[in-house]
């Protein structure tokens, strides 16, 4: 399940001062805080301090934000507010910031008087505000709309759904089994910098504790699993090989759970040649990715993370690797030898069959083969590029119908939303993608330049 946001409102209005006299408006202006933050709750937990006139309720309002560990800070003004006042809060706080230039009225009609213009002329401090922001090189969003546009709405919900995101990678926890796929310098990562520029913390699980479990896993348990599972995909392959299968899948479950792992990735053929295993562990890899624990292949932590940003916004999430390009339909092959996540498959064109990849001593182990569902795709790859900076390489397109091949895999033909493939290609080998990529179905990018701008990272667009 996503993690919810936790959303500061800040709403402020300069009502009273040696100058102003205009303290009547606090009951409407209140109430119209009150509005706001209710307004918002529908993308979080909002923690609302009430209406902000003075520096020191603002000062209150950064010490109640800090307290609750805010994910955002929504800052709006019904009206003129001298710049000190969301200086002070901002100045003492972190959280990413959205700046909302909103107002409740389309225009101000012939017969509206000053109480009218009270409320709906935040514009009057907006420029104040927001250069606040500037001149602190503080990064924020910006919407401005009226307060009941479904598009400023659907606008504010892309960042605060960001900040969500940037929360859950804060306490991510990744297993890493056995080492990345030696050779590959896509793989290479530096574990440190991953936990403080993006967050999640990589946490080496030893193979043996895979192994032993799998002989702890119950035969009720696996008799059940493999009954469940024949019922609801074509098992292609040796009922023994295919046992032996899901007791290795339980273990990984059943480890993952007790760790507290929020993704996975390992070395797959760490447990060829022990006798206690023997065998690739592609299904269960898989299984974890539908249950939501997202999980890569061949040690790829970034790839996990990455399919855990994108599970996170659209709630599941897989593993791609390019394979073959289609000139002549201006689109390339996406797959994965056995891995891939069987909840965005073609309903009821998932099988289970045995890998052509890799064998063990016990022979090769499930694997899962199926089209991807056809629509519209994201793509992110999370990479590091010239010294050691952090980068999200991000596209959008259309998984198109594709009927299976029979090679043991998932799979699926991507075609680009504009560019034709070639240029697609380059533009993807430029921005120093890596060979593995997460996906997800549906058009993400908002989200994901939101993200990567909360954390101070760059983002290419393909």
């Amino acid at each position: 399940m996503a993690v919810k946001a936790k959303i500061g409102v800040l709403v402020m209005a300069l009502l009273e001062d040696d100058y102003n006299k205009t303290a009547h408006m606090r009951p409407a202006a209140t109430a119209a805080a009150r509005e706001i933050a209710d307004a918002l709750a529908a993308y979080g937990d909002v923690i609302h301090p009430g209406l902000v006139e003075e520096e020191e309720q603002a000062a209150a309002a950064a010490r109640l934000f800090n307290a609750e560990d805010v994910d955002i800070i929504v800052a709006l003004e019904l009206a003129y507010t001298k710049g000190l006042v969301p200086a002070r809060c901002l100045l003492e706080t972190s959280a990413p910031v959205l700046v909302w230039n909103t107002q409740k009225i389309p225009r101000l009609g012939e017969d509206d008087g000053f109480d009218v213009v009270m409320l709906n002329s935040g514009m009057a401090g907006m420029p104040e505000l927001t250069a606040v922001l500037v001149r602190t090189k503080r990064e924020f969003a910006l919407v401005t709309s009226r307060f009941d546009d479904p598009d400023g709405r659907r606008r504010i919900g892309e960042v605060i759904a960001a900040a969500a995101v940037r929360r859950r990678l804060r306490d991510a926890r990744v297993a890493l089994v056995g080492h990345p796929f030696e050779g590959m310098t896509d793989l290479m990562f530096d574990g440190l910098s991953l936990r403080q520029e993006i967050g999640p913390v990589v946490w080496p699980l030893e193979p043996e504790k895979i192994a032993v479990r799998v002989g702890e896993i119950s035969q009720a348990e696996v008799d059940a699993t493999v009954a469940a599972e024949r019922a609801r995909y074509s098992v292609e392959m040796e009922p023994a090989l295919f046992e032996r299968s899901v007791r290795l899948a339980l273990a990984l479950e059943s480890v993952a759970r007790e760790h507290r792992f929020d993704a996975f990735t390992a070395f797959d053929q760490v447990w060829l040649s022990d006798p206690r295993v023997g065998i690739i562990p592609s299904y269960g890899t898989g299984r974890l990715c539908e249950i939501g624990i997202p999980a890569s292949p061949e040690g790829d932590v970034n790839t996990a993370v990455a399919q855990l940003i994108l599970q996170e916004l659209a709630g599941q999430a897989t593993t791609l690797e390019n394979y073959v390009i289609d000139f002549e339909n201006e689109a390339v092959m996406f797959s994965h030898d056995g891995h891939g996540n069987p909840a965005l498959g073609t309903p009821g064109g998932v099988k289970v069959k045995h890998s052509i990849y890799y064998t063990g001593v016990h022979g090769f182990g499930a694997g899962f083969e199926f089209a991807y569902q056809p629509g519209p795709i994201t793509n992110l790859a999370l990479v590091t590029v010239d010294d050691g900076r952090w980068r999200f390489v991000i596209s959008e397109g259309q998984l198109l119908p594709f009927p299976p091949r029979p090679i043991s895999a998932p799979q699926t033909l991507f075609r680009h939303d504009t560019l034709p493939i070639a240029a697609w290609c380059d533009g993807w080998l430029r921005a120093g993608a890596t060979h593995h990529m997460g996906a997800a179905q549906g058009r993400w990018t908002a989200q994901l330049l939101h993200l990567a701008r909360m954390l101070g990272i760059e983002a290419v667009v393909v």
